[in-house]
């Protein structure tokens, strides 16, 4: 077990938690937590105050546990008997893995739907890229690149696939997502993915969305730098 050093100064006040569906308080408070320490605002073994961060998004400490729990098998925190949950250190190189991982079961998912995709799923495959290509004001380009995924994910039918990606996801830096450099880039890569799926071309389908997944881990980890995350 890595030995912690509990940080001289208390966590920093939390900010405003964003509305968030409460079907499944886990993902909500994982959610939370990672943009936390993606931000910066929790650093490096800095120990998560539990009881600050229920009260900040108005939840019990329950799915608090849980969310951590989960964090921790992402690697983004680590959890010492009797002592609580810790920033994990995070280093480049685990990033490209966790995106690269991420990508292999995400191509599987892909491979999966070519073959069994359907009509009313391509219809909201179209519409997905459609939004993304031409977005809205005030449109979240972050939910509609997770609504993407989710459609693929979701039509592969495996409940066991989907546990597995929704558990990998925990440490997807989604921010990177809405910059308009890589919204231009993940539309058209969108569309491409769409296209293989709908003609049923599970090879091409696997081959571009590892493609897509991995290249987004590169933005996201240049993201992260011009930040100074890693200063």
């Amino acid at each position: 077990m890595t030995e912690h050093r509990v940080p001289s100064r208390p966590m920093p006040a939390l900010p405003a938690a964003p509305s968030f569906q409460r079907a499944n308080l886990k993902d909500a408070v994982a959610s939370y937590v990672r943009d936390l320490i993606f931000s910066g605002h929790l650093k490096p073994g800095e120990k998560v105050d539990q009881d600050a961060v229920a009260e900040a998004l108005g939840v019990s400490k329950l799915p608090v546990r849980e969310a951590l729990i989960m964090l921790e098998a992402a690697a983004l925190v680590e959890i010492a008997p009797r002592r609580g949950a810790f920033v994990a250190p995070l280093t480049r190189d685990d990033m490209r893995d966790h995106y690269r991982i991420y990508a292999a079961v995400c191509a599987i998912a892909a491979e999966r739907a070519a073959s069994v995709m359907d009509d009313s799923t391509v219809t909201a495959l179209r519409a997905s890229v459609a939004r993304m290509r031409r977005p809205r004001p005030g449109d979240d380009l972050e939910a509609l690149n997770d609504d993407f995924h989710r459609l693929i994910n979701k039509s592969g039918g495996s409940r066991r696939l989907g546990a597995v990606l929704r558990g990998l996801s925990a440490l997807m830096f989604g921010e990177f997502q809405t910059t308009s450099i890589w919204g231009r880039v993940a539309a058209t890569q969108h569309a491409e993915i769409a296209a293989a799926i709908e003609s049923h071309d599970g090879a091409a389908a696997a081959r571009l969305m590892t493609t897509h997944i991995v290249e987004g881990g590169e933005h996201a980890i240049a993201l992260l730098e011009d930040r100074g995350f890693w200063s």
